[in-house]
């Protein structure tokens, strides 16, 4: 049944669900007539807000992410209250990409907005071949998730063919994931300390499991 929330073509929809076996995961995912759109790559994320949290106290978020050559800065914030839900996490979205992720950055920064949090993970996106629906896999610091972006019908339908169910579905960002764990700190990888005091260093891309 279509709802209003999956009448708003403006909004995002999605649930997360730790994982615990990434490729038997694949292998359903390939037989739901998903392909691959994006290859497992690395994402580093930088949260602004300002001294006051003033964004997240609203339940906003402003990000600026790069992934291989590309970097969108992205803002999002909650949507009307007769759009809101408890099993799903619904977000009004716009996003644009820059050309140049330092200048974003001081750009912001002048603005009054601090790093806020920085967190990392290696994405690779699935799309199903008839419609706009996502599967990403993420392997982060903190463990392995899936997201699945659609309706909220198409959410329920594909998490149920990959033998899920709602009680598996993650609302929380990975800000709320990663603080649960531990109080202080950013979500990165560990790397050597050469690499991380280099800016310019590429990040070798993490093998699938």
């Amino acid at each position: 049944m279509t709802t209003e929330i999956d009448k708003n073509k403006n909004l995002e929809i999605e649930i997360k669900i730790r994982i615990n076996n990434i490729e038997t995961l694949r292998e359903k995912i390939l037989t739901q007539d998903f392909c691959v759109v994006e290859d497992n790559t690395l994402e580093h994320n930088i949260v602004f807000d300002t001294k006051e949290q003033r964004l997240k106290k609203n339940k906003c978020l402003l990000r600026l992410r790069r992934k291989n050559n590309k970097n969108v800065l992205t803002f999002k914030r909650p949507p009307a209250k007769a759009l809101k839900s408890k099993k799903y996490k619904i977000r009004e979205e716009n996003e644009v990409e820059v050309s140049d992720f330092e200048n974003t950055t001081a750009i912001i920064r002048a603005l009054g907005f601090d790093v806020f949090f920085i967190y990392e993970k290696y994405r690779e996106v699935y799309k199903r071949k008839n419609g706009n629906v996502k599967i990403m896999i993420d392997q982060t610091p903190i463990g392995d998730f899936i997201e699945i972006e659609g309706s909220a019908e198409e959410i329920d339908q594909i998490a149920s063919a990959l033998g899920f169910t709602r009680k598996d579905y993650i609302t929380a960002n990975y800000y709320t994931l990663f603080r649960e764990i531990h109080k202080t700190g950013h979500m990165q990888f560990k790397r050597p300390a050469a690499a991380a005091n280099n800016k310019t260093t590429k990040h070798k891309r993490k093998p699938r499991k």
